[in-house]
C-alpha cells in the first residue's frame, strides 16, 4: 500500500488511506449517537484524489522532509473527521430507527422541530394578519385533539393489510399543521387540495372546517386526487365538511364556478402542471385569496403566479424533528 495510517483513540477515528488507487477506509465511532461508522471509498479523479496523492506521498517521507503545511493537514485529519462524519453518524442513527419506527415507503410524515414550528407560526401570522399567539394556538390543537388522532388510527387499522402496512397509524401532521392554521385563520367558505395520498392532510384540513363550523363559520373542501384508492382517512364525523373528485386535477378545477378562498397544490409535482392549477383557479381567486404552494422548493412557479398576479410571495421551510429526511419541503404562500 503506498499511503498511511491513522489511528487515534482520543477522535475515536481511524484512517486507512491507500494512494494506490484513491481508495480511504473509514473507522469512525460515535457513542453519543450510538453508532460505529465503517466506510470505504473510492475518490473520482478530481482535486480530492490529487489531494490523497500528494499526502501519500508526503507520509511516504520522513517527517522531517516534510512541510510544514503538509505535515499539519496530516495531524488535522482525523480531528477533521469528526467534524465531517458526526453528522453521518446522526443521519445513520436517525435512518435506523426510522426503519423499525416506521412503515412508510413515500410521502414521508414527520414531526417539526419546536423552533420550526415557531418560524413557521410567525410566517402565518404575517400572512393571515393575525396575532402570532393565535396562530400558535391553532398550530397545537390537532396534537391535542383525542378524537381526530383516534380516527386516524382506527382506519388504519381498518385497512387491508397490504395498506395498513405501508400507513403509521400515529399521525405526524409535520408543515400540515401550518395549512390547518391557515384554515382556522380565514374561515373559509372553500379550501382545495390537489393532490392527497392517504389523506392526512384532508381530514385535518376537515377537522379544521368543523372547528370553524362549531364557531359559526361554515366552509367545505373539496381534494383532488387521480388515485382513486387516495384521500381514505377522509371519513367519519370529518366526511361532512369535505369531498374528493377522482380524476385529473385540472378537469376537475376547470368545472369550479365558486369564489376559492385556500389552495393547497401538493397534486403532479412537475412545474408545467404546477402553474396550470394555478392559472385554470385564477379566475376564482380574489384580494383574500391564499394560495399555498408544496412545490416552491423545487419550482419557482408560485413565485411566478404570485408576481404575475400582484401578490407577495413567502417560503417556509420544514425541518423535520428526528427523522432521516433532512428537510427542504416547505409552504409556499401567494397573498395579498
Amino acid at each position: 500500500m503506498r499511503g498511511f495510517e491513522i489511528d487515534n483513540k482520543e477522535n475515536a477515528v481511524r484512517l486507512q488511506v491507500d494512494g494506490q488507487d484513491g481508495v480511504v477506509r473509514v473507522v469512525y465511532d460515535c457513542p453519543a449517537e450510538g453508532v460505529n461508522i465503517q466506510a470505504r471509498v473510492t475518490l473520482p479523479s478530481g482535486s480530492a484524489r490529487q489531494s490523497l496523492d500528494n499526502l501519500c506521498a508526503a507520509a511516504a517521507q520522513p517527517e522531517s522532509s516534510r512541510d510544514a503545511l503538509t505535515q499539519a493537514r496530516i495531524l488535522r485529519l482525523s480531528k477533521r473527521t469528526t467534524y465531517s462524519f458526526r453528522p453521518v453518524a446522526s443521519l445513520v442513527r436517525r435512518a435506523t430507527a426510522w426503519l423499525f419506527a416506521s412503515n412508510e415507503i413515500t410521502n414521508w410524515s414527520y414531526d417539526l422541530t419546536a423552533r420550526n414550528e415557531g418560524h413557521m407560526a410567525a410566517a402565518i401570522a404575517l400572512v393571515t394578519k393575525q396575532p402570532l399567539k393565535h396562530v400558535r394556538a391553532w398550530m397545537a390543537e390537532p396534537n391535542a385533539d383525542e378524537a381526530l388522532k383516534a380516527h386516524v388510527m382506527s382506519t388504519i387499522a381498518a385497512l387491508p393489510v397490504g395498506r395498513a402496512a405501508i400507513a403509521d397509524a400515529v399521525p405526524r401532521w409535520g408543515r400540515r399543521l401550518g395549512w390547518y392554521a391557515v384554515v382556522r385563520a380565514l374561515k373559509p367558505k372553500l379550501v382545495i387540495e390537489t393532490g392527497l395520498d392517504k389523506g392526512l392532510g384532508a381530514v385535518l384540513l376537515c377537522a379544521a372546517l368543523k372547528r370553524n363550523a362549531a364557531e359559526g363559520h361554515p366552509g367545505r373542501y373539496l381534494g383532488t386526487d387521480i388515485n382513486p384508492n387516495a384521500g381514505y382517512l377522509l371519513g367519519g364525523p370529518y366526511a361532512p365538511f369535505g369531498k374528493i373528485a377522482y380524476g385529473d386535477s385540472i378537469a376537475t378545477l376547470k368545472t369550479l364556478t365558486d369564489a376559492v378562498d385556500i389552495l393547497i397544490n401538493d397534486s403532479d409535482h412537475s412545474a408545467d402542471y404546477e402553474y396550470n392549477e394555478y392559472t385554470t383557479l385564477a379566475p376564482l381567486f380574489h384580494d383574500g385569496s391564499v394560495i399555498l404552494g408544496d412545490n416552491a422548493h423545487v419550482t419557482d412557479k408560485l413565485l411566478q403566479f404570485a408576481t404575475e398576479t400582484d401578490r407577495k410571495f413567502l417560503f417556509v421551510q420544514d425541518v423535520p424533528d428526528d427523522h432521516f429526511y433532512s428537510g427542504g419541503s416547505g409552504i409556499g404562500f401567494a397573498f395579498r
